[in-house]
C-alpha cells in the first residue's frame, strides 16, 4: 500500500507539471460560442461510463462528473451549456480528442507519458490495476499459469500493451493473444471460450462480472501485471479547459460530491463495490491545493 501511495503521489506531480506550459484555449472559446461541450463517453466501461440498457443512456461515475463540470461551465459563462455526447472506444478515444471530434473524454483512460505526447490529462482521480477475468473454475492462479493460454484484451489499451511487453520479456508464453474492440466484446469471447482469460483494469472487470446474468460464475485473479491511473483527456494546448476540469475534481472532493458519486457507483451498495483505501483517501486530499471559493466565475 505504501508503494501504491508513493506511485500516485509521484504521478500527480508528473501529470500537473508536464502540461504546465499552454496557450490560448480554443476549446473554451468554442464551448462559449456554441453553448455545447462535446463529450466522449465509453459504452461498456462499468462503473465509470457505460450505456444503461434499461434507459439507453450513458451513466456512471465519470458521467456524473461530466454533469458537475457542465454545471460549473454554465455558471462560468452565465448561460446553460449542453452536453453533446459521443460514444468512444478504446481505439477511437484518443484520436477523437486529438482531432477535435470531442472536446473532452471522460471515462476511465489510463495516463501514460506516450499518450501525454498526443493529448493532455487531468489530475488522476482513480487508480486500478491490470489483471484478468476468468471462469470461476479456472486453473489460472499465478502469472506462470498464463503459459499456453489464450489471452484477450482490447485494442489501443494499456492492458494489451502490458501483456505484449511481458510476453516480449519472456515472463510467460500464451497460446494466443486475441485482440477485441470493446470490453463487452472481450467478455463475450471469454464466455464463448474463445479466450481463457480477458484482461483490463480490475475495476472494469468487476463491472463486467457484476453485470453478468450469473456473476458468481466468474472471478478476477489475485495477481496484477500493471497499474492504471485514470485521468480525463482534452486536447493539447488548451490549458483553460484542463484547469477547469481539475478545479471541478478538486471542488467535488472538497464539497463531498466526489465521495457521494463514489459511493453511488463503487460503494458497498454500488454497481461495482470497490472499497476506498487510506492511500487513495490521502491522495485525494493531497491534490486539494488552495482554491478560491468562486473559481468558476469568469474573470
Amino acid at each position: 500500500m505504501k508503494k501504491f501511495f508513493i506511485f500516485v503521489v509521484c504521478l500527480v506531480f508528473a501529470t500537473t507539471s508536464i502540461g504546465a506550459i499552454a496557450f490560448a484555449d480554443a476549446t473554451m472559446d468554442r464551448i462559449e460560442k456554441t453553448g455545447k461541450i462535446r463529450v466522449g463517453w465509453r459504452e461498456g466501461s462499468i462503473p465509470f461510463a457505460f450505456i444503461d440498457p434499461k434507459v439507453g443512456e450513458h451513466v456512471g461515475f465519470s458521467v456524473d462528473m461530466t454533469y458537475l463540470l457542465v454545471d460549473k461551465l454554465s455558471e462560468h459563462f452565465g448561460k446553460k451549456i449542453e452536453i453533446q455526447p459521443f460514444t468512444v472506444t478504446p481505439k477511437t478515444r484518443i484520436p477523437m480528442v486529438a482531432n477535435a471530434t470531442v472536446d473532452v473524454e471522460m471515462g476511465s483512460t489510463t495516463y501514460t507519458q506516450k499518450r501525454e505526447e498526443v493529448v493532455d490529462f487531468s489530475l488522476t482521480f482513480f487508480v486500478s490495476e491490470t489483471t484478468f477475468l476468468v471462469p470461476k473454475n479456472s486453473d489460472i492462479k499465478t502469472l506462470d499459469d498464463l503459459n499456453g493460454k489464450r489471452l484477450g484484451a482490447a485494442r489501443g489499451t494499456t492492458n494489451l500493451k502490458a501483456i505484449e511487453d511481458q510476453v516480449a520479456a519472456g515472463k510467460y508464453t500464451p497460446k494466443d493473444i486475441v485482440v477485441v474492440e470493446t470490453h463487452p466484446e472481450g467478455f463475450l469471447a471469454l464466455k464463448s471460450g474463445k479466450v481463457d482469460a480477458y484482461s483490463t483494469d480490475r475495476s472494469l472487470l468487476e463491472g463486467l462480472r457484476m453485470k453478468a446474468p450469473h456473476p458468481e460464475n466468474w472471478k478476477t485473479v489475485d495477481f496484477a501485471i500493471a497499474y492504471e491511473p485514470y485521468g480525463y483527456m482534452c486536447r493539447e494546448g488548451n490549458s483553460d479547459i484542463r484547469d477547469f476540469i481539475n478545479n471541478t475534481i478538486i471542488w467535488s472532493i472538497k464539497t463531498g460530491k466526489f465521495f457521494e458519486m463514489y459511493d453511488k457507483w463503487m460503494g458497498p451498495n454500488g454497481v461495482v463495490p470497490i472499497p476506498r483505501s487510506k492511500a487513495y483517501e490521502d491522495y485525494l486530499q493531497l491534490i486539494c491545493y488552495p482554491q478560491s471559493e468562486d473559481w468558476w466565475k469568469k474573470k
